[in-house]
């Protein structure tokens, strides 16, 4: 801190840095970061720290104080990228020179540990079984981890940074890939396998009338710890996406904007118009915004906010962008921070972390996965005489993470994360068992135990097959859905979490996004045949039978 001058005879003291006079919230957030610090809460002194920096960008104090509670923590990446950003200002510090260095060596040896335990597929990688219904090849990828390949087939892109999930365009020609960390949407020609263009989500004063206003929607308000710009300037990080108005937009939540270090912050989702590919409104959404799904009828787009233990639903029944607008929020459970939780992490302490999204056949009912808490499969009624309510929440395989109604609209699959499971059920019990005020219905269902933590899931169109990803174990499960065996799998790079497959049915796309540096950073595409011939499982089976009957919450 500048030391004090009196108003008379003292000679002005040099700021270190330019700019606006210095901020007094930003004042207090460095006295109470330091403080944290000094009785060894480095994590939350490295959110004190950053709140500090997002009131007052480039505040020295504040940057060395950032980079100190990450070492601390042993979160090299995020030490070195402070110090490194003081270094700047600070050029001649030979004491911050060697903090730096050493936070660099750190950071170096952690990946080089990491990298050994990673998984790497060759292309050509074909399924196991060979002589099954359905097989997969690995034909092509694009990755940033070895800028040394050998083939044509296998693209270095330093785009791809912590790919979190991939949506083909519903006419089949473009597949879009969220890069989360890079804060951008890659976009690849789905039949030529060559890139055609980057989306980044970054966002300043020149982009202001992408917003339709500063107000957040859905009852959420902002904080006074905004940048110096105001809210709408950021850096959004792309989680999933969905596809309105016949696939002319795209919706991309993000995560969080980049200066909400807890996602605590109302987030948003960009609006990207399919046929120039680039953005052409920002609608603000709920505090960590992972997933959208838009109705069949296509009246509502619907937001699954992590953060708060709610879902949003957009009016999208104009063909206009400018002219969506907010019409109903839902909450799951409270939607306030747990009591005595003040400096919360909502990305952790989530509650019920809603986020997988489905809707059924006739647009009345929305599905909504809760992984956390009590978990459960929430059913909210749409139609509702009052307004889109919760009807209540089903038991439906542990903490439920991805949902998928049948082209049909029979069938409701779900990823349970925690019991290594996909689980049919009919989409009407499940409906019933909520709404239900006498007797428990009871929810026939069948799953197929595929293992290894399942994240994402895709079903062709003529519901016959189901693919799964397999974070946990790195591979890709095949599910024959008429009995719910698994009939295939292949291992792919580190820790996939989103796959998307063609509308002809003939590729698969899968991100695989890695964990904590290791792994992932790519984007692989495998060719997808079938055939009659019957399934020839592996002693003990690829995957297995398993009725299960969960009682509704």
């Amino acid at each position: 801190m500048p030391a004090a001058v009196t108003p008379a005879a003292a000679a002005p003291v040099p700021s270190l840095i330019p700019g606006p006079p210095r901020d007094l919230r930003a004042d207090g957030a460095l006295r109470g970061a330091s403080e944290l610090l000094r009785r060894g809460r480095a994590a939350a002194a490295a959110r004190e720290f950053h709140r500090c920096l997002v009131l007052e960008p480039r505040r020295p104090e504040c940057l060395d104080g950032k980079g100190r509670s990450h070492a601390a923590l042993r979160h090299w990446e995020e030490a070195a990228l402070a110090w490194e950003e003081l270094s700047l200002i600070r050029p001649d510090d030979r004491k911050l020179g060697a903090r730096l260095a050493a936070a660099r060596r750190s950071w170096k040896a952690h990946l080089e540990r990491r990298a050994r335990s990673a998984t790497h597929v060759d292309i050509g990688t074909r399924s196991i079984p060979g002589r099954a219904p359905l097989n997969l090849r690995l034909v092509a990828r694009f990755q940033r981890y070895n800028p040394g390949t050998t083939t044509a087939a296998d693209v270095y892109d330093t785009d791809i940074d912590s790919p979190k999930s991939v949506h083909i365009s519903t006419d089949g020609t473009k597949a879009y890939i969220n890069s989360l960390e890079g804060a951008r949407t890659v976009i690849y020609d789905a039949r030529t396998f060559t890139k055609r263009g980057v989306i980044r989500h970054s966002f300043g004063p020149r982009q202001a009338a992408l917003f339709p206003s500063t107000a957040p929607w859905f009852g959420h308000s902002f904080s006074e710890d905004l940048p110096p710009g105001g809210p709408n300037v950021f850096q959004g990080k792309p989680v999933e996406s969905a596809f309105s108005h016949g696939g002319r937009f795209l919706w991309v939540p993000y995560y969080r904007r980049d200066f909400d270090l807890d996602g605590t912050q109302p987030s948003a989702a960009a609006i990207i118009d399919t046929a120039s590919d680039a953005i052409v409104r920002v609608v603000p959404a709920g505090p960590i915004t992972k997933n959208a799904a838009a109705s069949p009828d296509g009246r509502f787009m619907a937001l699954a906010h992590w953060g708060d233990n709610s879902v949003g639903l957009i009016d999208i029944s104009s063909p206009n962008p400018p002219e969506f607008s907010s019409a109903a929020v839902v909450a799951l459970d409270t939607r306030e921070p747990p009591p005595g939780s003040e400096g919360v992490n909502r990305d952790r302490e989530c509650g019920l972390c809603v986020r997988g999204l489905a809707w059924s056949a006739d647009a009345r009912t929305l599905l909504a996965g809760c992984m956390g808490g009590a978990g459960g499969v929430a059913v909210i009624n749409v139609s509702a005489p009052g307004g889109p309510a919760l009807s209540g929440r089903v038991k439906l395989g542990g903490n439920p993470r991805d949902l998928i109604v049948s082209p049909d609209g029979r069938w409701l699959y779900v990823s349970a994360s925690d019991t290594g499971a996909v689980i049919r059920a009919e989409t009407a019990q499940v409906i019933e068992a909520a709404v239900s005020t006498g007797p428990a219905v009871d929810i026939s269902t069948a799953a197929a135990l595929v293992g290894g933590t399942p994240r994402s899931m895709r079903l062709s169109r003529d519901g016959k097959w189901l693919f799964v990803a397999l974070n946990a174990d790195s591979q890709i499960a095949a599910v024959e859905t008429a009995g719910m065996t698994v009939v295939a799998r292949i291992t792919v790079d580190s820790f996939p979490v989103g796959l998307d497959l063609s509308p002809d049915g003939g590729f698969l796309w899968v991100t695989s996004q890695g964990i904590d540096g290791a792994g992932g950073n790519s984007v692989e595409i495998f060719a997808v045949t079938t055939s009659t011939a019957p399934p020839h499982p592996s002693p003990g089976g690829p995957g297995r039978l398993a009725p299960i009957k969960p009682p509704p919450l």
